[in-house]
């Protein structure tokens, strides 16, 4: 079904619905630095009272176990089905179900595209489908480039069982975490690069992201769902466990902060995802540790296409990091200009404030942490330049630098453990690169971290966990 977004005062929920439609930028393209479609909002006049009724019923803020996103654990009757066949090439297989009895056609999209390091490029990638995963292989988008048809991920036609209304397809894949999403009635999109198209991908309702719940949304509506797939050692898949749901769980709440009028921040992001780690303790009396994550995108973000939720679970279950609170941010800023600056602005005018007066967090930047994603690297590089007071820890990732650092900032900056990484292969490595030399010549410390990948979630989750484990709430030195 269609989606309408409807709000009352501060609240914004969207209802599956066959009256309106809420329009998407499209998910199998992230409104970062390669921008394509931007967001749509359509609400037909005449929802009545009963409408706002019901919006007034909803919470304020979400809060949830986060969604099961390992295979089988969604909820639904048709969630992805993870099997281990002990067969090449992974070892496992995974079907993906949409049930739509009415529907002419629906396609998958799913980033797993690979390609070998030693076939891959900032410009190209090989494009090879799971069928032709190998060891060693990586997830890419094909063609890989900054061009309005770049960073692809492959479509495909699924089968119908008549008799059920049922949608099937089945694929090979190797140990990780994986978007995943639906297109109904869009023949035209088969291929790849189906974000050039006018069909927006939507969540898998047996599946549905954490702030979703019986067809209501609060927050942003996201619409992609993930499945995590087990390491098979006889085909050397790799392990990647700290991806997959555990227990005891943290919890995740969706929740709206007052914006700030004179702002640039576009309207609707003033939104936050928060994760509070199992067994939070609001009146504890060592505040926790907060990592602030940051993005151009939509709050939940991170913690859906992410997986940080079940990063940090395990990460904190593994004794590998303390209990700490994630603040996920939200904001629609370019990676040029003076957007940097509006969401430094906004981030230490507004959010900072409003989660250590409402969570027992830590006021102190020793015990805050930054990390910024493409052009939210860009902002904590701009941040870490021209403000390096209000946190501690900064992890630069993805990123287009814009700023020098000067000898006075370079001192001003020995107090703060600085990552910096990305993808090999990413398209504007060059950049990141250039970031690395500014900061070596200027005489800062700090960790470098590239591994082989893209300008993607797959890089992210893996510097996610590196930056929480090797840089975020450790001895600086400075």
């Amino acid at each position: 079904m269609p989606k309408i977004s409807i709000s009352a005062g501060p609240i914004r929920i969207t209802i599956r619905a066959s009256v309106s439609v809420r329009g998407n930028a499209h998910p199998g393209r992230r409104r970062t630095r390669r921008r394509s479609v931007a967001t749509v909002l359509a609400v037909l006049a005449g929802l009545g009272a009963a409408a706002v009724a019901l919006a007034l019923l909803v919470s304020f803020a979400v809060g949830s176990g986060h969604g099961g996103n390992a295979a089988g654990t969604g909820g639904g009757a048709f969630s992805p089905a993870v099997v281990r066949t002990r067969r090449p090439p992974t070892g496992y297989t995974v079907t993906f179900r949409y049930r739509d009895p009415s529907a002419t056609s629906v396609q998958l999209e799913g980033e797993w595209f690979f390609s070998s390091p030693a076939r891959t490029s900032p410009s190209s990638s090989q494009g090879l489908l799971p069928s032709q995963w190998k060891p060693g292989d990586f997830p890419i988008g094909s063609p890989n480039n900054t061009s309005p048809v770049g960073d692809g991920w492959p479509v495909v036609s699924m089968t119908e069982d008549r008799a059920s209304g049922v949608w099937s397809y089945t694929i090979p894949l190797p140990s990780g975490d994986f978007n995943y999403g639906f297109l109904l009635n869009c023949p035209s999109a088969i291929g790849r690069n189906s974000f050039a198209t006018n069909c927006p991908e939507r969540s898998d309702p047996s599946n549905p992201p954490w702030n979703e719940r019986n067809g209501v949304t609060v927050g942003t509506v996201e619409p992609t769902s993930q499945v995590y797939v087990p390491s098979d050692p006889a085909f050397r898949t790799g392990n990647d466990d700290w991806q997959a749901p555990t227990s005891p769980r943290g919890a995740l709440a969706d929740v709206s902060y007052p914006p700030d009028l004179g702002s640039p921040e576009p309207s609707g992001y003033n939104r936050l995802a928060i994760y509070t780690p199992p067994g939070y303790d609001r009146h504890r009396a060592t505040p926790y540790p907060t990592l602030y994550l940051g993005i151009d995108q939509n709050e939940v973000d991170w913690s859906t296409r992410d997986d940080a939720a079940n990063i940090l679970d395990n990460l904190i279950d593994k004794h590998e990091i303390k209990p700490l609170v994630a603040v996920m941010t939200a904001f629609d800023f370019d990676c040029q200009g003076d957007d940097a600056g509006a969401f430094a602005q906004n981030l230490s005018g507004q959010v900072l404030p409003y989660a250590q007066s409402r969570y027992d967090v830590s006021r102190e930047p020793s015990q805050r942490a930054f990390l910024g994603a493409s052009c939210g690297g860009g902002a904590a590089a701009a941040m870490l330049v021209n403000d390096p007071s209000t946190f501690g820890y900064m992890g630069v990732i993805s990123a287009i630098p814009d700023a020098v650092v000067s000898g006075a900032q370079a001192r001003a900056i020995k107090h703060v453990g600085v990552m910096v990484g990305g993808g090999k292969q990413d398209p504007l490595h060059y950049l990141a690169a250039q970031e690395v030399s500014d900061l070596h010549h200027a005489g800062v410390k700090f960790t470098a971290d590239f591994i082989n990948g893209g300008d993607s979630w797959y890089v992210w989750r893996i510097l996610l966990r590196d930056f929480l484990t090797r840089v975020a709430f450790k001895p600086t030195g400075g």
